[in-house]
Order: structure tokens, then sequence, then C-alpha cells
């Protein structure tokens, strides 16, 4: 497994210099660089073209990689031309991660009710299925986050065998849905062979440690060896070694 920095909270008004510096000297092999809020690391989905080179140089001169260019776009919407903007947009996303060299694209879904909920898993499906066939030429890998409305495995997976495309996958965002007897069976049974990449965030905490300590074991069963993301979210005042202490604490998960 690898270890790469979400730029979540902790990083969003950190210059992409610092992100590279501090996620190097602090153990991680990669940054995750979250897209459509304005951070100041200069990724957006409307990064003008021009600007892609000198992003490149930056991160090509330090010693981490790109794991991944999230986007938050969604397929929600009940408007078409909504829906197609949001693909228009991860697109013009999934062109920018080629030329970085990276192949990993996370999007969001995001949220229904039961009103909607068949409609909106009938949008997202096909949204990924057009987003994985773009970049399947790219050898890029696009993956719904089990976030908002999807941490549920059902609709979750309804939206893979729609798809059914070998580069969309999930990324695991630690929510652990129907594990509340403690196991990570009923959970992982169902979605494991298609994680591509997992969120963490405050993998510490009593009350989902142990669920933490099943899902390792469980992804080294399985030979995972995609990036473990840390979106901790820490605001304090010495994220160098709350940063580098999660790295102590995911190896102690993995035995190494």
């Amino acid at each position: 497994m690898k270890w790469s920095l979400n730029t979540y909270q902790t990083c969003q008004d950190w210059e992409l210099s610092k992100i590279l510096a501090v996620a190097e000297e602090t153990g991680y092999h990669a940054v995750e660089l979250l897209m459509d809020y304005e951070q100041k690391h200069g990724f957006e989905w409307d990064t003008p073209e021009a600007q892609w080179g000198a992003l490149k140089d930056e991160v090509d001169a330090s010693g981490v990689v790109i794991s991944s260019l999230t986007s938050c776009q969604n397929f929600h919407s009940p408007n078409a031309e909504e829906r197609a903007e949001s693909v228009r947009r991860v697109k013009r996303v999934i062109d920018m991660t080629d030329f970085m060299g990276c192949d990993h694209v996370r999007v969001l879904g995001d949220r229904f009710d039961d009103d909607t909920r068949d409609a909106v898993v009938g949008y997202v499906t096909d949204a990924l299925k057009e987003l994985g066939e773009y970049a399947q030429s790219k050898d890029i890998t696009v993956s719904i986050e089990m976030h908002g409305s999807f941490i549920d495995p059902v609709p979750a997976m309804e939206v893979i065998n729609g798809v059914n495309l070998p580069n969309v996958g999930f990324v695991f965002n630690c929510q652990f849905f129907g594990c509340e007897e403690g196991s990570i069976e009923p959970l992982f049974s169902q979605v494991a062979s298609h994680i591509t990449a997992v969120h963490t965030h405050r993998a510490e905490e009593p009350e989902t440690f142990e669920l933490y300590r099943q899902m390792f074991q469980w992804l080294q069963r399985i030979g995972f060896d995609g990036y473990i993301s840390n979106e901790c979210a820490y605001q304090g005042p010495d994220p160098e070694k709350v940063l580098a202490l999660y790295i102590g604490l995911f190896r102690a998960f993995t035995g190494e």
C-alpha cells in the first residue's frame, strides 16, 4: 500500500510547493489534490492549459507524485444540462490527469431520497460509463467515492455493475455503512474487489479504530496496492507532526 496526502482542510490554504514539501517530509508517497474548492495548489477543472506545464514541472521536481485529481463534480441533478456540464468538466480533468502522468480521477455521485433513488442511480451510472469510456484509452481509472447516499453498498454496486468497465471503481470513504456490529465483513464482502483508493479520516478514534484495523487486514489479504489517502482534516498548530503520526499509525495497521 502507498500513502497519499489529501488536501482537504489541513492543506487547503497551502501553496503547491508547501503541500509537496510537507508530504515528502512526513512520509507520504503522493498528494491527492482536491478540486472545485479554489484551493491554492492551482489544480482546477478550468485551470488554463497554458499553466499545466509549470504545475507538472513543480510536481516532477519534488519527491512525491500525484496519486489522484479529486474532482467534486456530481451527477445527481434532475437537470440533464447540469449533468452534461459536470461530465464535460470531468473530461477536462481526465485530460489534465493524463498530462500530469497520473492515472486516477475521483468523482462524486452524490445524493438521493426515496423518491429520486432509481433516477439518480441511473444518472450516475450513465455519467460514469461515459467518463470511464473516455478515460479508458488513456489508462486512467475513474472512481466514484462512496460518499453521500452512495456510502450504502447496494446503490453503489448498482452503479458499478451498470457501468461494467474495468477502469471504473470505488474510492472507499471509511464511513463503514452497515458495520454496526463491529465487523467489516457485511460491507467489504460486497465492495472490496472494486476499491481503487481509500480516504481515511480520524482513524485513531475508539469508535472506528477496530474497523480500520480490519480494513487494512482485508486490503492486505486481497493484495491491494493502491493509495491510502489521509483526509484527517486536522487544522491545529502542528500539522507536520500530526501528518507524520498518521503515517506511523497506518504502518502499524499493516505491520510495516
